[in-house]
């Protein structure tokens, strides 16, 4: 029997024709009842035309296997080795097939699969009839979604029905299931539902729940429906069901999910959760929720929440942005495990709209505030604001003309700047809703208890700035401002009011260079900046009727003129090149200013005080598995006049400090990773080791993408086995400082993965001033392959709450437990 590489016929459902290609075939061979046909003899035949390059009808079948071997008088075509046959959408692998050319049926036996569609169906042994483009798989398997389903024997009985007879269904996918939902007799509505009966969920082969009957839905993507709760018990609330909730999909735009949840003692919520996205154009979500907290037998309160998000982008670069966040009071977090929630002190919602206008953009905002802990409140509604930043101002009248860089008239700018703003302060805890938008209240002495200012304001200014010899820098500048205010603090309305001013200053830069050959930091460059200023302005004392807010203000000072001097220090680091990067640099890593004013209205003493800035801010130092960072920064004042200047003997110097300010911040890490070895790997099923198997639209796993720097930050741990950080901060004066107030925190997070299967986490929140533990939280995290467990703990003073669940990774929202209680 002569070997054949690969045979293609195309055969033509009309059987005279089928009967006249098997004839051919056959006096060719010297009508033996059985004969071989290599591929290499019938390669010049017109009907061997390769199916890729063919039109395809709606009535043709295809096949080709290494061997092909056929009876006429049983008219039946044998296809032996890598088998298949193709027929509409339907399409079969296999070792062997056999085609029933009379029946117009086909027979696999062996490692059999048959797609049809996107649905792949596994088994030993397939029966196909390609007239009604039905069939039957025994001891066939199959992936859809998320998970597997098996059965004694499948079959297709409709276009998109499935019988199962001794089936069960699993999303793990071990050879052996750690779990799986087993019934005598299932239908399946392909990228609808599966309905079985009965329904017992068996746990490593032991039944512990059984229903009647049961359906479940298995279409793609979002689908409107009815959720599974959560019933559940604690001592706080009493037997309690959660997640009594309706999802409804609309398109693929948005969706919203409506729920309930009943607490036998405490009340019931309400919620409304949406989501909703148009690329390129909308997109934002939506919170809503009301609460009915029950506080005694015979009394209750409710409290609601409102929160919200929209991104929205124009034509021409024009956006709105919308962040809302309204609370009825604080006590809505009560028992909420988030510590971030009941730590706030303070809520915040803000409108912005930017619309391109003139060149640069005109800015509408609102801005609204609830301070939970004073009980205050502030409102900036509207805020308008457009600014137009320094250039030229031969670019007013000279447009498409050849400029004279070097002109003495190119050195002259302006800048010019615009605002209205209304704004309110509310300190009444009562406060209505008039309190919070318009309407001023004061007490019986007269002070605002609700206040509310309006008002506009234009200001510009003309510069004229000149390098000398290319090192040393003049400048002039005048601005000038004008106010509108709807009154003043007489009483009298729609007032007006301006002011102006003027300053000289001059400066340079020198530049010093050290390099380090063979050392870690390879230079190290300072940057020294002398600059001298002067600035004048009139008297405006009659400004003080003026109120001040939002941005809104007048000078209303007397007749000024002072002369100011600062000396800046910069120092910049460039690091040792390594083979992953060509050069690295610290362009701020240390600086240092001092500044010193000289005020020649004022009387008797003239210096003001000897200010000192300093920052430092060097790159994360990363080495391996440790991570350290600093920021420190502050502040130290000086009398001028406290110090001896007669004997400049810094050993006899009075260095008298007049006030200072400090603030560092700093972190510690260490992280690594560590290997484990799983010496008892699970055999998987042969889905994911089956050499037939392709994943099709339904079974591909979404696409792991990160779009935000939670994301990525949360990618970054999980690439790492171990992690143990400090976080460190310190906040005092001098003042403080000597009366030992200041304000001092450390923060711990430790995570491991203590095994293969084993994980831990710990967190806390230490004040170092008060000795207190403010807050601390512990995970405890079990893989149960394709299940997981989750033990969380969390206590903030007496407050306390702890959850335990367990539930399915692949279906988390379908197949879990949990339990949680908390103090009230």
């Amino acid at each position: 029997m002569p070997n054949m590489k690969e045979v293609v016929i195309k055969v033509e459902k009309a059987f005279p024709l089928i009967f006249l290609v098997v004839l051919v075939l056959t006096l060719s061979a010297q009508n033996e009842e059985k004969n071989s046909v290599a591929a290499d003899s019938l390669a010049s035949d017109s009907l061997l035309i390769d199916s890729l390059q063919t039109e395809l009808q709606p009535d043709s079948l295809f096949y080709a296997a290494d061997s092909v071997f056929d009876f006429m008088k049983k008219e039946r075509i044998e296809l032996c080795g890598n088998a298949t046959i193709k027929y509409h959408t339907s399409h079969i692998k296999a070792d062997t097939i056999s085609i029933d050319i009379k029946k117009n049926q086909a027979f696999s036996k062996g490692q059999s699969q048959l797609k049809d569609g996107q649905h792949t169906l596994l088994g030993d042994e397939i029966y196909y009839d390609l007239d009604s483009q039905t069939g039957m798989v025994e001891d066939g398997a199959s992936k859809f979604d998320k998970g597997f389903y098996y059965g004694k024997e499948i079959r297709k009985i409709g276009k998109n029905t499935f019988d199962v007879d001794g089936g069960f269904f699993t999303s793990c996918d071990a050879l052996n299931p750690h779990f799986y939902i087993a019934t005598s007799k299932l239908r399946l509505y392909r990228n609808d539902k599966i309905v079985a009966k009965p329904v017992i969920f068996y746990v490593n082969h032991f039944p512990i729940l059984a229903l009647p009957f049961g359906t479940f839905p298995v279409k793609r993507g979002r689908h409107t429906g009815i959720l599974v709760p959560s019933p559940g018990y604690n001592k706080v609330d009493g037997k309690y069901v959660e997640n009594i909730a309706f999802y409804y999909a609309y398109q693929n735009y948005a969706d919203a999910t409506f729920s309930f949840n009943y607490y036998e003692k405490t009340g019931w919520e309400w919620k409304l959760d949406s989501n909703y996205i148009k690329r390129y154009i909308f997109n934002g979500n939506f919170k809503a929720a009301l609460q009915k907290k029950i506080t005694s037998p015979e009394s209750s309160r409710y409290e609601w929440l409102l929160k919200a998000r929209h991104h929205h982008d124009f034509i021409d670069k024009t956006t709105f942005d919308a962040n809302i966040d309204f609370v009825s009071s604080k006590k809505i977090w009560e028992g909420s495990s988030n510590i971030d929630e009941r730590l706030s002190q303070y809520i915040t919602s803000s409108l912005a709209y930017k619309q391109h206008f003139l060149g640069k953009f005109l800015n509408v905002s609102a801005y609204y505030k609830d301070d939970f802990l004073n009980e205050t409140k502030s409102i900036t509604l509207p805020r308008i604001s457009y600014s137009l930043p320094s250039k030229p101002i031969y670019e007013l009248f000279l447009k498409n003309e050849n400029i004279d860089e070097k002109a003495w008239w190119t050195n002259f700018s302006f800048s010019y700047n615009f605002k209205a703003v209304h704004s309110g302060n509310i300190k009444n805890p009562h406060a209505t809703f008039a309190d919070v938008i318009f309407q001023n209240e004061t007490d019986s002495s007269g002070n605002y208890i609700d206040q509310h200012n309006a008002g506009l304001k234009n200001s510009g200014s003309i510069r004229y700035g000149y390098k000398m010899k290319s090192w040393l820098n003049l400048s002039e500048t005048v601005s000038g401002s004008e106010a509108i205010f709807d009154r003043d603090k007489n009483g009298e309305k729609l007032v007006s009011g301006y002011d102006y001013s003027g300053n000289s200053s001059v400066w340079f830069s020198l530049y010093g260079l050290r390099r380090f050959d063979g050392f870690y930091i390879s230079a190290v460059r300072h940057i020294l900046t002398p600059k001298l200023i002067f600035s004048y302005s009139p008297d405006f004392s009659a400004n003080d009727k003026f109120y001040s807010f939002g941005g809104i203000s007048l000078k209303s000072s007397s007749k000024q003129r002072k002369l100011g001097f600062s000396l800046a220090n910069t120092w910049q680091l460039k690091l040792k090149k390594t083979t992953s990067e060509k050069e690295r640099k610290i362009n701020d890593f240390f600086k240092f200013n001092s500044s010193l004013g000289y005020d020649f209205e004022k009387d008797g003493k003239h210096f003001g005080s000897l200010s000192h800035n300093f920052e430092l801010r060097p790159n994360p130092l990363n080495i391996k598995w440790f991570t350290f960072s600093m920021r420190p920064h502050g502040t130290i004042l000086q009398d001028i006049y406290k110090l001896d200047f007669k004997h400049f003997n810094p050993q006899k110097w009075d260095f008298a400090v007049d006030n200072w300010t400090f603030d560092v911040s700093s972190k510690i890490t260490f992280s690594g990773d560590a290997n484990y070895v799983d010496y008892f790997p699970l055999p998987e099923n042969r889905f994911v080791t089956g050499k037939f198997f392709q994943p099709d639209s339904i079974s591909a796993e979404e696409e792991n993408t990160i779009s935000t720097l939670e994301d990525l930050e949360q990618l970054s741990r999980e690439q790492k086995n171990w992690s143990i950080s400090f976080s460190h901060s310190y906040r005092t004066d001098k003042s403080k400082f000597k009366s030992g107030d200041f304000s001092s925190d450390l923060r711990t997070a430790v995570s491991a993965k203590l095994t293969k299967n084993w994980s831990l986490s710990y967190s806390n929140y230490f004040d170092l001033k008060k000795k207190e533990m403010v807050s601390h939280n512990f995970t405890i995290t079990r893989e149960l392959h394709c299940w997981r467990m989750v033990f969380s703990y969390t206590k903030q003073g007496d407050y306390w709450n702890y959850s335990f669940k367990i539930f399915n990774i692949k279906l988390p929202d379908a197949l879990k437990f949990r339990t949680s209680d908390h103090k009230k």
